[in-house]
This record gives C-alpha cells, structure tokens and sequence, in this order.
C-alpha cells in the first residue's frame, strides 16, 4: 500500500488510462470496473465506480453518482439540478468543484489502489467520508459549462467543518491546464488544499505533469509527471513514477485494449519500495 503522508518533493510518471487522457471534469468520465488487486496487504476482488446519472425535464432534473469501491471506501452523491444555457446548479449531496479537475494519474492507472491514498489528491468531503465515520457532507455546486469552471460549498452536520470549492480547465491548442483550490474551516482554523495538472497532447503520446498540496486533508504535497503512449489502434501503454514524502517512489505501468462498445481490459502493475508490488486486472466499462 503507497504511504499517504505530508508534504512531497518530486516525481515522473508514463501511463494509460481507461477514460478519455486529461479529462477535465471527473463527471465527464463515467466508468465501471470490475477487477481484482494484489498487494502486500490487500489481495481481493472489487467493484469501481466513478461515474454520474442524471435525469430531467426542461431547466430541473435530478443526478445520482458513485465514486470508489463497494464497502467503507466508497462516495456517494445525490442533488437536484436546475441548468439554463451554459449555467448549472446542484444542490443536495453533488461532488465537490475540487474532485471535478486534475484527477491524479494513480486514480486513472489503479483506481482501487488509489483510494488508499484518497487524502492526497481529493477533496476534504471526500476524504472525511472515506476515512472518518459520520461524516456526510452536503452544499451546492455552481458550474459555467462552457468554461470548465465550478465553484461549490459544503458543510457537514454535527461539526463545525466548511468546506470551499473552486476548479476550472483551460486550453490551447495542444496545450491545457487544470487547476483547483479548496478552503476549509474548522473551529475558527483554515486550511487548504490545491493542485494542478498540466497537459501537452503530442498525437500518438500525452504528456502532463500534475502536482497536488493537502495540507487541508493533512496528507501534504504529491506530484507526478506522466505519459500516455498508442502502441496500437487500440492498445495504449503506461508507466507511473510516483513520489511522497517519506515514502519511496511508486513505478506503474499498464496496458489497456479497447474493445467496442466502451469495453475495455486492463492490466497494472504499480511497485514502490517501501511499500511492494501491486497488481490489478480488470475488465471496464465507460460511458
């Protein structure tokens, strides 16, 4: 299991991923897997979801999303929407603004691995749902659409925890950068996390650099910088060079092929020093 403490110094990754390269919005990126991880202290089968549903009639509608695995490892999210031209609003239990930009490159690679670092790189709401009990966070999401921009506030009953939102995507040409931010308040304490990606689309490979701060989730600075490579019309190779601090760096590599319909196969390996070698294989489905 990758270590999830404090603050980061550097790293470099190459990898492949089952949604789209450098998607923006993690809502965007709707997927569904099916597989099984071995590592040294894990070794079981597992059902992913990332994934948002949504129904409506005119301006109103109504969304319901997964993120994580069956079991304590796992978000939940429930609003009602109303959207008018480029303008979105959720209110309920919606994902925060924070976890819909520069999704890490380990939730791509490994996703089951990587809920086993969640503080690193997701939300404050997202990290106290996985890791503390009685923690459900509600707010409201803005979002420009056309933009790539959200904005959302949180709170959570019985504690005095707020939590404050914002992200957006920006490209140009071949080039596009995602950048997030989050506030939290706690008994008069603030606290913040932030990340970046950036992305340089090359054709038959994608390039991007990533570096994340969670002093809010006090699991400190992660970076990674990574790759995407086609080695076929429907074959994509990967790699992952992950660093922490106190913690060694974690190498990935994978290989996924694309079948149609949405369906693709997927075969992981991510090893670090300090903490072994992780396998996964799964079978996924996006949409």
């Amino acid at each position: 299991m990758l270590k999830t403490n404090s603050a980061v110094t550097y790293v470099a990754a190459i990898f492949v991923v089952v949604s789209p390269f450098g998607q923006a919005l993690a809502e965007d990126t709707n997927q569904i897997s099916l597989g099984h991880l071995k590592t040294d202290t894990f070794d079981g089968g597992y059902f992913f979801g990332d994934f948002n549903l949504s129904v409506g009639e005119g301006a109103w509608g109504a969304e319901l999303g997964v993120f994580g695995v069956v079991g304590r490892l796992h978000e939940t999210y429930a609003s009602v929407t109303w959207t008018q031209d480029d303008h979105k609003v959720e209110l309920g239990f919606p994902r925060p603004a924070y976890d819909r930009f520069a999704v890490s490159g380990l939730a791509q690679l490994m996703p089951r691995l990587a809920l086993f670092s969640i503080s690193t790189t997701r939300s404050r709401a997202t990290d106290g749902v996985m890791t503390e009990s009685e923690f459900l966070p509600y707010g409201a999401v803005y979002s420009h659409q056309a933009r790539d921009l959200s904005i959302s506030v949180h709170g959570v009953p019985d504690t005095d925890i707020t939590i404050y939102g914002i992200g957006t995507s920006v490209a140009s040409g071949r080039w596009g950068v995602d950048l997030a931010a989050e506030a939290v308040s706690e008994n008069s304490d603030w606290d913040w996390n932030a990340k970046t990606h950036l992305r340089y689309d090359a054709g038959p490979a994608r390039l991007g650099f990533g570096l994340y701060a969670a002093e809010a989730n006090d699991a400190g600075h992660t970076a990674e910088m990574f790759a995407e490579f086609d080695i076929h019309d429907d074959t994509e190779l990967t790699a992952l060079l992950r660093q922490t601090e106190d913690a060694d760096p974690a190498i990935g590599v994978g290989v996924t092929y694309a079948f149609d319909l949405g369906i693709s196969t997927d075969f992981t390996m991510v090893h670090a020093a300090d903490a072994g070698l992780a396998v996964a294989a799964a079978v996924s489905y996006g949409f």
